[in-house]
């Protein structure tokens, strides 16, 4: 599987991962990961 390193989801998949950020801005970031993985994957 390929690596999302850079770009809108990479920035997405590191918010997700990362502790310091807000419930508000991981569930921006799961949106876009969710609507990236709906029309690629």
């Amino acid at each position: 599987m390929k690596r999302h390193s850079g770009g809108k989801v990479g920035k997405a998949g590191r918010t997700l991962s990362s502790k310091k950020s807000s419930k508000k801005q991981k569930s921006g970031a799961a949106k876009v990961l969710k609507k990236h993985q709906d029309e690629k994957h």
